[in-house]
């Protein structure tokens, strides 16, 4: 199974809590898709805090399939959302989709799939 880190930057002027619905809207509309899980990422908590803390714009997704139908998912979710920015993230490599032209995040998707695509 692939893990994916997303990671819901929203709108250029999106706030914490606007980040955070985002990637709530986001998780809701992929259980629809080819995943198997989607939660949202545990982080270090400050020293002294108890337990560890959520990053609310943040979601780990374990994919059930390969990796192109789950990209289409996201831009879909993005062309609904015009003007929003999500990045994908597998094993460091990241893809920022949602910025640049319709050909720039075309060459970059393709980019990204011929590193990540044969993944399931």
């Amino acid at each position: 199974m692939t893990e994916v880190r997303l990671h819901v930057a929203g709108y250029p002027d999106s706030d914490t809590d606007e980040r955070a619905d985002l990637a709530w809207r986001l998780r809701e509309e992929l259980w629809d898709g080819p995943v198997e899980d989607v939660s949202h990422p545990s982080v270090d908590a400050p020293e002294g805090a108890k337990g560890g803390a959520l990053e609310w714009a943040q979601l780990l997704v374990t994919l059930a399939g390969t990796l192109p139908p789950f990209i289409m998912a996201v831009q879909g979710w993005l062309s609904r959302h015009r003007g929003a920015a999500v990045t994908v993230e597998i094993g460091g490599d990241k893809l920022t989709l949602g910025e640049g032209s319709e050909e720039d995040q075309r060459r970059l998707v393709d980019a990204f799939l011929a590193r990540h695509g044969s993944a399931a």
